[in-house]
């Protein structure tokens, strides 16, 4: 199995949360990841502010986890 690029997961979580964590190979994490992001994004802007805080909150959690995928991934 390939190595994973830490630059590219991280780069990819950046812009699209959870997607890095999908390139690292636990595909329905991810998408947890970013359709949670979605919805809180989604909340935020049409219902409650708070929900787009909380949305920032699971964004750099999700690049934490994004991190420690592509070190499992590598065998680290």
């Amino acid at each position: 199995m390939a190595e994973k690029n830490m630059v590219i997961a991280l780069v990819l979580s950046l812009i699209f949360t959870g997607i890095g964590i999908v390139y690292a190979g636990d595909v329905k994490k991810g998408l947890i990841f970013f359709a949670l992001s979605v919805i809180l994004n989604i909340l935020g802007m049409w219902v409650i502010f708070i929900f787009s805080w909380i949305s920032i909150l699971v964004w750099a959690y999700a690049l934490y986890q994004t991190y420690l995928e592509v070190q499992a991934a590598n065998g680290y």
